[in-house]
Formats: C-alpha cells, structure tokens, sequence
C-alpha cells in the first residue's frame, strides 16, 4: 500500500509536499484503514481544488515517478517538469519518495534528478519502522554505497560490480538496474518487490483513458458488466456483441490500420486483436479469424428496453455509460491489493453514482489492501458519514503560484460538520476566486 508521496520542484510544486495516507488516531470509519504493526494506513484519499491549482499535477507527479523507474530519466519526457515560476527552479533537483508497505513491513524510496539534464544526483532506499530507518542502500551521483542487506556473503561481490556499472549510466536508477537482472536471491528480494509493486500494483488512469483492463469480449466480461451496468442504473439491461465482416467493420477506419491488422492475423499464432477507441467514434472491437479463416468484427454492443430491447454501438451511449465502462474492470483490481488513482474521477459521473462507486470499494476491498485515491470537483463526497477526516484532501494555489497539499485534518473539524457546506463557501481554501464580472465588457468580446 502506498503510505506517503512527496515531490519537490515538479510541475505546480515548488516546495516539498507531502499527500500521506498514514491514519490519524481517529476511530470514525475503522474499515476504511488497514492496521501494520501500529500503523493504520488509509484505504481511500479524495483530493479537491479549483481548476489548475494542481490536483491533476499531483497524480502526473506519481506517473511520472512510476514511468521514471521502469523507463529510466532517458526513456521519458523530462522537458520543462520542473517548477516554471521561479528563476532558480531550473538548476534545482527535483525530489520524489514513495513510503510503502509491503507485506507488512516499510520501505522508503526516493531519487533526485536534474530533470534537465536527465541525470539522477541522488537516490535511497531504507527499510523503516517505529524505532528507526535501516539503509538498503544510498547513491549520490555515481557513488553507491550499500548497506548490509546487500553485502552479504551471497551477494556482495555482486552488488559491487552492479555499483560500479552505474558509472555509466547517469539517467538510470539503482533500483531498476537490479530489479531488471530478475536475481533469484534472498538480497534483491526487497528491491524486486519494491519495483513488482511500482510496476503492477500501482494503477493510474486519466481523463481520457479507455477501457483500463478489459481484453476482450467474451462470457465473462458479458457477465460483469451487465451486473454493474444494472447496479449503476445505466439503463443497460445486458450486453451483446455486434458481429460484422472485416471490411463493413473497418470501412471508417485508416487504410494503415487496416493493412496492419491483416498481417498481424496472417500469423497463424495470432487468432485476434483487441481495439479500444479507434476512429473517429467510441468504440470497443475485436477483430477475429473464423471457422473459415475469414476476417470478422466483434463490436461491444448495449442492449437497452425492459419490453423491446435494442443493442447499441458504444458510440450511442451516453458520456457517463463510456466513462463506467473505463472504471468497471478497475473493480477486479480492488481485491488485487492494488492502489488506483484515478484523475478527474466525477468527469461524466452523475453525483449519486461516484458516490456508489466508492461504496462499492470499502465492500469489495475490505480484506485485501487495497487503495482509491481520486480527483474530483465533486462535493457531496464531502460528508462524514462517507470519508474520514483524514480522506480528504485539498490542493491550493499560494502567492509564489507553487501549489501546496494539505488535509481536512489540519482544521480539526467536528465529526458532525457540513463538510461540503463548509467547503464552498472557502472556509477551507482550494476553490475559485472570481474577479468582478462588472469590469467586464462587451469589448472583451463577450
């Protein structure tokens, strides 16, 4: 589980901020933490602020440290992620940390790079706990020194040799290096699990991302979304699929598309091939070999109607239905003990519905450890009897233009307050601030 993030000099933050998901003392909401020797670890996280105060910068500061670890600084955009506002922004390092559990026990893991120049200055891992912090190992620049987890009779020599290499390789991290040598032994055991987690457990979806996890039409998938389609009230009564021959499928779609899907299916080894949002419309397809070895087209189709029922493409349902059928799989993911972040989570959503959807994860969720942390506008989340103080999140723009994180807990709020109420009215900052309309005029063309 993600326990706490920090960034420095990325984006909107200029300052060290901290989004920690480490429980207060609070006894309001039990299930919605995992308990860890001592350490309750919040299961949910809710972060609000006006447009362009830096919630969505926030969550590009987590992805950006996920594709920094599996890509190395030289396999990424790096190009002006610094703090923009600020004359000494540029020279400065930028800073990332990840604190985890992992299967019960907590690792710090942090790098600092010059974005810049794509090279990494520093880079740590400790293993942590109440009494204290143990070193995995520490670099500054090219110099590695390891800690006796990695210097055993086992492994030292090998680590040695490992630090050593990383002389060479200035855009790259200690820990991605040793994670992509795959040892089978007792010494990389943390940074492999470390790196695991960062790789597949970690789950971050945007505004336009489609269909997060969904392979292809089949009996199963039919199943789960005509469940959730009915639970959400979508008006969606079953799935169907739409079957058409390759080219009445494919007659709106780029001729180079098209070539490239018929060669991938000349290969005897590829029986189909899975689109998610080609074209010009919302679509989900599957283009497949049949019995004949003919092409065909499998289309995700919507039956609606209690008495006559009726398919549709995915083309012809609402904003809201294509958004759920981006979120449903991610409901699999919920007994994975993954952690989802989900940027703009409320786009499309009809209030009663994102509110359901997290009622849904506390009760899915609840023995597996897993996390929902989101974005959101939306207010009627904000209510006590559905999130903890400790839940919620506000990200606000300051007088140096650097954005800063803070949580509901600061205000030490009474458990029966108007949360939401509070909120918009600005007794907590982190929402628009309008200038006087009445300067403005028809000559600035409006």
């Amino acid at each position: 589980m993600l326990k706490r993030f920090s960034v420095t000099n990325f984006s909107s933050f200029r300052d060290e901020q901290t989004f920690d998901m480490t429980a207060s003392q609070s006894t309001t909401l039990k299930e919605h933490t995992s308990a860890f020797k001592g350490v309750n670890i919040l299961k949910s996280g809710v972060i609000y602020g006006a447009n362009a105060s830096g919630k969505s910068n926030l969550v590009k500061a987590i992805d950006f440290t996920q594709k920094t670890i599996l890509k190395g600084l030289s396999g990424i955009d790096t190009y002006k992620k610094h703090f923009r506002l600020c004359d000494i922004s540029p020279g400065n390092q930028s800073s990332f940390e990840l604190e985890l559990e992992l299967n019960g026990s907590f690792y710090t893991y942090g790098f600092s790079a010059h974005l810049q120049k794509k090279i990494v200055t520093e880079e740590w891992l400790y293993a942590t706990s109440k009494s204290g912090s143990k070193c995995i190992f520490e670099r500054v620049n090219s110099s590695i020194t390891l800690g006796v987890e990695l210097l055993t009779t086992e492994a030292k020599s090998r680590f040695e040799i490992y630090s050593d290499d990383m002389k060479n390789q200035s855009s790259q991290l200690f820990l991605s290096e040793i994670a992509s040598k795959e040892l089978n032994i007792e010494a990389a055991k943390t940074i492999n699990n470390i790196y695991k987690w960062i790789k597949d457990k970690l789950i971050i979806v945007y505004p336009d991302d489609k269909f997060n996890g969904i392979k292809s039409i089949n009996e199963d998938l039919t199943k789960s979304l005509t469940k959730y389609f009915k639970r959400f009230d979508t008006g969606v009564v079953d799935i169907n699929s739409i079957e058409e021959d390759f080219d009445t499928g494919f007659k709106d779609m780029p001729s180079t598309l098209k070539s490239r899907i018929e060669n991938d299916l000349s290969n005897d080894d590829v029986s189909e091939v899975v689109l998610h949002g080609v074209g010009k419309e919302p679509q989900f397809l599957t283009v497949y070999k049949d019995s004949n070895g003919e092409l065909k087209v499998r289309k995700l189709g919507l039956v609606h109607g209690s008495i006559i029922k009726e398919t549709f493409e995915l083309k012809d349902e609402s904003d809201g239905t294509r958004r759920l059928l981006d979120f449903i799989p991610l409901i699999n993911k919920f007994t994975q003990g993954c952690t989802v972040i989900i940027d703009e989570f409320d786009r499309s959503l009809h209030p009663k519905l994102t509110r359901e959807f997290f009622n849904l994860f506390y009760r899915v969720s609840n023995d597996y450890n897993s996390q929902l942390i989101v974005t959101t506008h939306e207010s009627t989340l904000l209510d006590l009897e559905l999130l903890r103080r400790d839940e919620i999140w506000f990200v606000d723009k300051g007088k140096n233009d650097s954005s800063t994180l803070f949580s509901l807990n600061k205000f030490k709020v009474r458990y029966d307050s108007k949360v939401e109420k509070a909120y918009l009215l600005g007794r907590y900052g982190a929402i628009p601030i309008f200038n006087d309309f009445d300067e403005i005029g028809a000559e600035d063309g409006i």
